[in-house]
């Protein structure tokens, strides 16, 4: 079983987005969980994965809106290059 420990977590282009949108990185650990014994388990570390996911947040109690999500599981793009495919992708995110 694969297991994803999150080991950090950023807000990206929080001054240029519009109020109320969100570009959210989070790095994450995984690992592969196995069972060996009922008290003896193994755990094999499966390197990081990166998710940049851009939400929207309406304004009401829980209430985001994942409007897209970007998986990353070999090298992530630079911030001008995720920042490009956002602009492309969200013309509307941006100031």
């Amino acid at each position: 079983m694969i297991v994803h420990e999150l080991i950090g977590t950023e807000t990206l282009f929080a001054e240029q987005l519009k109020e109320g949108y969100y570009v959210i990185r989070e790095k994450f650990n995984k690992l592969d969980v196995q069972l060996h014994h009922i008290d003896t388990i193994q755990e094999i570390d499966c390197g990081t994965e990166e998710i940049v996911t851009v939400v929207f947040d309406p304004g009401t109690d829980y209430s985001l809106i994942c409007l897209d999500q970007y998986t990353f599981e070999t090298k992530a793009p630079s911030l001008s290059e995720l920042q490009q495919t956002l602009k492309m992708k969200h013309r509307d995110l941006f100031q």
